[in-house]
């Protein structure tokens, strides 16, 4: 009877065994980490003749975290010699191909790349450093940096080995010793106080069971163990727990894996890290929240110097090693030098644009490189601008608690790509200003007024003369409306430039009066302005609320010759595997004719130059374009400003739509002026559409010769006669088509 008890005990175990062995091998062999998708900045690319600076390109490197050397630089580290940079680049597989890792002689004049090349110094056409990570999308909250065993250094391998598990490669899951020494232990304190875990027993609580302290937990531990050291290789066991060890926690994020808390912990690849900073995050095993270097660094430095002595103890490395590593200080970033969030503003933007093409579950499980337009120069000085505002802002007494709100952008005008993005006064993520705050735009709606006056009738022009005079309208229940300008004065007429230069209200009534206000309400509605079934007239001085990237999209139209093209971020999604999945073509459609475009394109130049964008025209040498806006008591304040190639929108004011004061050339403008401050800034371009012609006009709006003085050259209609030789003005405005334009607007 008891022989038969003991033989179906036996039975019981053994299957009990080959399920375990069964489930666990099922477990093991599909085991995956939520890497989730990568965003990436654009890459910086550099050439002969390229615009970038000694100091943009340090700039980017040290925000790759690349680290100055004075001797000859290793892959990820970089040194300066007079105006050149040699840079130990680390290499990148983008979707069109494989950046190599190389040395790169980089040399500098007047402030852009002179040449390029390598360290047999032939000349080197061109190079690309890896991409900015932005984020790591996750929903489980387990930031990983996914590493092969053939990643790691190879003295990393040996002092893990030597402090963690000396017979790993000898044992059979289990280390009989290190059980006896733990129970020993245990035994003398009077408490569970040491486990005698393996490599692979920690491997397995981290993967299959609790952090409870029991001995049921420790023995299904230790049959887990034997089966996994029986099932697969050594090597198949320390690749598995170098990605899965558990080293820190950041807010709700798990931070697992050597290859991720290198990134966390000092913002490197671990291959290029130093003994020191190995030996730190080997420490970290023991206890991740008591031993936090950013919390607790001299429990931090006491524990690495131990993991480097025991290191040298055990041969992994040498004494000499080991005696200078330990001299070394932590040196760990105050914050976190990862990828989890110095970019809030841009990503929100970035995930709202998959969200059309990707589930949630897609984007945080299977491992996409999403690549984007995010200019890291353009981000720079959009941060300094921001930093400038707020600080004059509360130095003049507007914003005394602090509370003042920035919504910005930056936008490449011909493609439409966005290039940087603000969302708030600080980079906590949050309420998305540049996405859904909706304000009242004021007068930025101005130059689409003019615009939409300009396609009704094509005699109009920059010198056309508008009545500025007190002005007022009747609705349908006997209301008045009767607007009057900011600074409180009339000129009686205004050449139609300044009616956008100097933001003039009551000139812009007149304007659309003059047009008929159903036909401009109308026009402005196809433009995307938000109208309102009733009409209200006081849509062409700007009561219609729009967020930032709204305004951006109608300006971008505006100012790209009247072609519209979608704002985007994205540029294109890759897969784990390196085939793209998605790519946002390009796409232009019109929404406003040309010559309309242009003409009010040139006044608004008019505003960077004498107008109310003046403070922006003026700081750089460029010829820019702006217009400014403010909403009734200074609720809000608006800017926009654009180079060549960039365009720039800020809204400022307060969360609560409080009586402020505000004015957009003082509050908004500052923070596109600073946007532009690290790049390379550009003309708005000369060239005229089909339709329009340069010629010159004095102060009264009249046509007249080059030679007159005080003449402007202005973009005209190509109906208008040029002047006569010598024609300096007088008599009344001449028009190609009769005196209408006298008789309205008072010519």
């Amino acid at each position: 009877m008891f022989f038969k008890l003991c033989l179906t005990l036996l039975v019981a175990v053994g299957l009990s065994l080959v399920y375990l062995n069964a489930h666990l091998s099922r477990q093991f062999e599909s085991l995956s980490w939520a890497i989730g998708a990568k965003i990436y900045a654009r890459p910086l690319e550099l050439f002969q003749g390229a615009p970038f600076s000694l100091d943009q390109v340090r700039f980017e490197l040290d925000l790759l975290n690349y680290q100055v050397v004075s001797g000859r630089p290793e892959r990820g580290q970089y040194q300066q010699s007079d105006q050149a940079l040699w840079i130990g680049m680390r290499g990148h597989l983008f979707p069109d191909g494989l950046e190599p890792d190389r040395l790169i002689r980089v040399a500098f004049q007047n402030g852009q790349v002179a040449a390029l090349t390598d360290q047999s110094s032939t000349p080197v056409d061109i190079i690309r450093f890896e991409p900015l990570v932005l984020a790591q999308l996750s929903g489980t909250h387990a930031d990983r940096e996914i590493i092969d065993l053939s990643d790691l250094p190879a003295d990393f391998i040996k002092m893990l080995i030597a402090v963690e598990d000396r017979a790993f490669f000898d044992h059979a899951g289990i280390s009989i010793t290190g059980i006896m020494r733990a129970a020993m232990n245990n035994v003398l304190a009077g408490r569970f106080a040491q486990g005698g875990s393996t490599l692979t027993q920690q491997l397995v609580k981290n993967l299959y069971l609790t952090r409870e302290r029991t001995l049921t937990r420790k023995a299904l531990e230790a049959v887990y163990a034997i089966l996994m050291d029986a099932g697969f290789s050594k090597e198949r066991i320390l690749g598995a727990y170098v990605n899965e060890v558990f080293l820190g926690q950041w807010g709700n994020r798990a931070i697992h894996g050597f290859g991720t808390a290198a990134q966390f912990y000092f913002g490197r690849p671990i291959n290029e890290l130093s003994i020191s900073q190995q030996a730190l995050l080997i420490g970290l095993i023991k206890g991740p929240s008591a031993l936090n270097p950013r919390r607790f660094p001299a429990r931090a430095l006491e524990r690495r110097n131990l993991v480097l002595s025991l290191a040298a103890t055990q041969g992994a490395i040498t004494a000499t090693m080991a005696e200078v590593a330990a001299k070394t200080p932590l040196s760990i970033p105050r914050q976190p030098a990862d990828r989890i969030g110095r970019f809030p503003g841009y990503v929100s933007v970035v995930r709202r644009e998959l969200t059309n093409d990707y589930t949630s579950q897609q984007l945080t499980a299977a491992g996409l490189k999403i690549y984007t337009a995010l200019d890291p120069q353009v981000h720079r000085g959009l941060l300094e601008g921001r930093k400038d505002t707020l600080r004059r802002l509360k130095d003049i007494g507007m914003d005394p608690s602090s509370e003042a709100q920035i919504g910005a952008l930056v936008v490449d005008i011909p493609t439409g790509e966005i290039q940087a993005v603000l969302a708030g006064r600080d980079d906590t993520a949050g309420f998305h200003r540049v996405l859904d705050a909706k304000r009242q735009i004021g007068s930025l709606v101005k130059p689409f007024v003019v615009a939409a006056a300009i396609e009704g009738d094509s005699r109009l022009h920059a010198g056309t003369l508008v009545r500025d005079e007190v002005v007022s309208i009747r609705d349908g229940q006997g209301n008045v409306w009767s607007p009057k300008n900011y600074e409180k004065t009339e000129q009686g007429v205004v050449r139609l430039e300044n009616v956008i230069a100097n933001s003039i209200n009551q000139a812009t009534v007149h304007l659309a009066l003059g047009m008929g206000l159903d036909s401009i309400l109308d026009r402005l509605s196809d433009y995307g302005i938000p109208v309102g079934s009733t009409k209200p007239p006081a849509t062409i001085l700007g009561v219609s609320e729009m967020s930032p990237y709204q305004v951006a999209t109608r300006y971008q139209g505006l100012l790209n010759q009247g072609y519209l093209t979608p704002l985007k971020s994205v540029r294109t999604v890759v897969d784990d595997s390196g085939h793209e999945l998605s790519r946002r073509y390009f796409e232009s459609s019109r929404f406003m004719m040309a010559r309309a475009a242009v003409q009010v394109d040139h006044m608004m130049r008019v505003g960077a130059k004498i107008g109310t964008g003046r403070a922006f025209g003026q700081r750089y040498g460029q010829l820019l374009a702006s217009k400014t806006g403010t909403t009734d008591d200074g609720r809000d304040a608006w800017f926009v400003g654009a180079d060549g190639r960039r365009l720039g929108v800020a809204w400022v004011g307060f969360d609560d739509n409080r009586k402020a004061g505000l004015v957009g050339s003082v509050a908004a403008l500052p923070v596109i002026a600073g946007a532009i401050q690290f790049v390379q800034r550009s003309d708005r371009s000369k060239t005229l559409p089909e339709g329009l012609m340069y010629g010159w006009m004095n102060r009264s709006g009249q046509i007249v010769d080059q030679s007159c003085e005080g003449a402007e050259k202005r973009p005209l209609p190509i109906e208008y006669r040029p002047a006569q030789a010598g024609f300096c003005g007088g008599g009344s405005l001449e028009s190609p088509s009769g005196s209408w334009l006298d008789n309205w607007f008072g010519g």
